[in-house]
């Protein structure tokens, strides 16, 4: 008797045996499945910049940006050939428009003030940055000048992009305050293209765009 209830109890072992290595199993691969599940309160990593400085590839993306607070009370318009409004900052901003790939001249203007600018010669698919400042107290003036591949400002001019916020101009009410100055704008103008004719080459060429020295789209996803 004592030899049959041992006999039944190996049986009931070797029975059990192939449950308990099929439940290890299971909770193995459970394991497993939950371990290669993504986790959806991880975020994946962001790039550098947003993909809005990126250029479309049939227009140029121009960014002015103003990096100072100083008289952020004025606003600094930027107008083109035909003294149409294209957009202003206001201070520690940074605002960007989409233009055909072609040339340019920027002019950039502020109230009670005076205007200058810059020219361009834009092409599709690049991003430029146009550095924008404001001077003087009783006196407003604006200075303006572009980035240059060539120049210490090339590099600068990321940080001064993510260190100012994004602009969301109201150019409705913007327009009207421009029709109010158009005499004071023209003047300004007429000002600023005669000192242009003043100028040395070597002074002109500062203040101008070339194909060459807008970022590609890497180069313009890392801002």
């Amino acid at each position: 008797m004592r030899y049959l209830f041992g006999f039944m109890f190996l049986l009931a072992g070797l029975v059990a045996l192939p449950l308990n290595v099929s439940a290890q199993a299971a909770e193995e691969d459970s394991l497993n499945s939950w371990q290669a599940a993504p986790d959806p309160s991880r975020e994946e990593p962001s790039p550098k910049g947003p993909a809005s400085f990126v250029a479309p590839k049939d227009k140029a993306l121009v960014v002015f940006v103003r990096p100072k607070f100083y008289g952020k009370a004025d606003k600094l318009y930027v107008l083109d050939e035909n003294k149409k409004l294209l957009t202003f900052l206001k201070g520690k901003e940074h605002v960007t428009i989409e233009v055909a790939p072609e040339k340019y001249t920027f002019y950039f203007y502020v109230r009670f003030g005076n205007a200058c600018l810059v020219r361009a010669e834009l092409v599709a698919g690049r991003t430029y940055v146009v550095h924008t400042h404001y001077q003087g107290f009783a006196k407003p003036r604006v200075v303006a000048h572009p980035v240059l591949r060539s120049s210490a400002d090339f590099a600068e001019s990321a940080k001064w992009i993510r260190d100012t916020k994004r602009g969301k101009p109201d150019l409705s009410t913007a327009n009207r305050s421009v029709k109010k100055r158009q005499d004071a704008i023209s003047a300004g103008i007429t000002a600023a293209e005669a000192g242009w004719l003043k100028m040395d080459e070597m002074a002109r060429s500062s203040l101008t765009l070339r194909p060459e020295d807008g970022r590609t789209p890497d180069e313009a996803s890392e801002l």
